[in-house]
């Protein structure tokens, strides 16, 4: 095969570029676009993104379909949205396409009147955030061990009669409505799921999902200390031998105490950043002692 000289010189041409939403299509592309930055993510946690915000999570693609960037957002009503999933191929970076896709994301809650949007940073995607318009909070730590048994008394297992009773309490301690969330992990992964009841009352919930290398606790919300112990006792012995992950927000010294004390171990961190100056939604921070993911909040 030959070469002409001006067929060499000639500019290279831009691929074609586009954002879009992202549909179950996508997952493969942007499954193997998560594992290639190192992200530990299977397809079905893709998918469970896709099913909580159908129409608030996108993707970038080339020519060809090529999945090369992606960002979800998952909304509670209009309270608050949580950005998340938000990663450009390793080849495609530093060329401006993660503002592209922020932006796109910021423009579809904005419009729809979300009140607060918020995201948990890397220290290496904090400064895109910063440059959009975000501000910090505190920092989620990443806690890991195994499952190891403990003595004390333990919480029971969830039965399908709790459900009300585990929607109500996390609307009180939250201060949102997660139903949406709670109710497909707790359908996905029925037996990661555990209750602290004290005299007929819920006191407290911990769940649970599989994933790659392990599972994953969270969210753990407790109305105080005991329970919550109870909680994470029953899980600890359930999972016995497993790795354990939990993503801890650093203001809450309980979980930081417990899981200290239970073995596990602060590997990491990211900063939890909200928009523009809005404010939190009020809640007890020593009530939320690990959460869902930094996906969702």
């Amino acid at each position: 095969m030959s070469l002409y000289w001006q067929d060499r010189y000639q500019p290279r041409r831009e691929p074609d570029r586009i954002i879009r939403l992202m549909t179950l299509e996508d997952v493969p592309g942007a499954l193997t676009l998560s594992q290639s930055v190192g992200w530990e993510h299977q397809a079905r946690d893709l998918e469970r993104l896709l099913y909580w915000s159908p129409d608030g999570c996108f993707v970038m693609v080339e020519d060809g379909g090529l999945v090369i960037g992606t960002v979800s957002s998952v909304s509670y009503e209009t309270e608050l949205a949580w950005i998340g999933q938000m990663i450009i191929a390793p080849d495609r970076q530093r060329q401006g396409l993660g503002g592209q896709l922020m932006r796109a994301v910021l423009d579809h809650l904005i419009t729809r009147g979300t009140q607060r949007i918020m995201l948990d940073a890397s220290e290496a995607g904090r400064p895109l955030y910063r440059s959009l318009g975000f501000r910090e909070l505190y920092q989620v730590e990443r806690w890991q061990g195994r499952a190891s048994t403990y003595l004390g008394p333990r919480a029971r297992q969830m039965r399908p009669a709790d459900l009300a009773d585990i929607l109500a309490l996390d609307t009180a301690l939250s201060g949102l409505n997660r139903a949406h969330i709670l109710t497909r992990l707790i359908e996905e992964f029925p037996n990661l799921a555990w209750v602290d009841y004290q005299q007929g009352k819920l006191e407290g919930y911990l769940l649970g999902r599989m994933v790659q290398n392990g599972a994953y606790l969270g969210p753990w919300m407790s109305r105080s200390a005991a329970p919550a112990e109870r909680l994470l006792r029953v899980a600890l012995e359930q999972l016995q031998g497993q790795a354990i992950t939990l993503n801890i927000p650093d203001s809450n010294g309980r979980s930081v105490v417990l899981a200290s004390n239970h073995n596990l171990r602060r590997i990491r961190h990211c900063t939890r950043m909200i928009y523009g100056d809005a404010q939190p939604v009020f809640h007890e921070p020593l009530t939320e002692l690990s959460i869902a993911s930094l996906a969702t909040g």
